[in-house]
């Protein structure tokens, strides 16, 4: 990814000031993975944790009330992303620390010499440009037998946007998401993943407030190719008139590296 668009994730999400009053889909994601994370560590706490992409602290708060004992390194390429976490997580344990890191290219600050018990992200791999070097990287920051759990967005999310788009015959900006097959083959060799997946639905309204929901959690960035379309009302009138809700299909992946 370039550090131009990098640039333009990070000052969208910055300006997301009202992203938790529009991130239902989101949190769901956030206490779907959480979950998942407590059962596999229900016998074995994990004691260093990283996060990347760690928003306004959904999952974090999570794992932080979680695991109480445990080291963590909460980042997200977004700074003021990040003080929206400090603000909830205050006052803020000394256990915690918080600092800009790209999840695509990990240089954790302070890295533990054996690496790792758990590395974490909810919703933020679709941001990738090359999931494949980026699981490889990550996974190599694991202590052996250590765990990469991760949500994001498949194939057929927001079809209900890209239906109305294909109708008006205007561009649509909705990103390619990967097939859970695709998915499946970015795993890094050295350990084995697996991946679940899960149809959730977000009720909208009108088109209006479909839109207005992407920029308000800093989701609007349309894909690298996309040429903006000059008008949206029959895009928007197709919606209207035959959807009350957009789909999110999310994946999410448990990979244990090897011993």
């Amino acid at each position: 990814m370039t550090d131009n668009r990098k640039t333009n994730i990070a000052a969208r999400f910055d300006a997301a000031h009202e992203y938790e009053q529009a991130a239902a889909i989101q949190k769901q994601c956030a206490q779907m993975l959480a979950e998942r994370i407590r059962q596999r560590h229900a016998t074995q706490s994990p004691c260093r944790i990283l996060e990347f992409g760690c928003g306004t602290g959904l999952l974090s708060r999570d794992l932080v009330s979680a695991f109480p004992d445990a080291e963590f390194h909460l980042t997200d390429i977004a700074p003021a992303m990040l003080e929206r976490t400090r603000q909830h997580l205050a006052p803020l344990p000394a256990t915690v620390h918080l600092y800009v890191m790209d999840g695509e290219n990990p240089q954790p600050q302070g890295r533990p010499d054996d690496g790792f018990d758990l590395i974490t992200s909810s919703l933020c791999l679709q941001w990738f440009e090359d999931r494949a070097k980026a699981f490889h990287r990550l996974t190599s920051l694991l202590r052996p037998g250590g765990w990469l759990m991760v949500s994001t967005l498949l194939k057929g999310s927001l079809h209900e946007w890209q239906e109305s788009c294909e109708a008006a015959a205007i561009p649509c900006g909705v990103p390619d998401y990967p097939s859970p097959m695709h998915l499946q083959e970015d795993w890094p060799p050295g350990g084995s993943g697996i991946w679940e997946t899960h149809s959730l639905h977000d009720p909208a309204p009108s088109a209006r407030h479909f839109l207005k929901g992407l920029r308000m959690i800093g989701a609007s960035l349309p894909r690298r190719d996309h040429r903006p379309a000059t008008d949206l009302r029959r895009a928007i009138r197709h919606f209207d008139r035959h959807f009350d809700h957009v789909t999110y299909q999310a994946a999410f992946g448990f990979f244990q590296k090897g011993h």
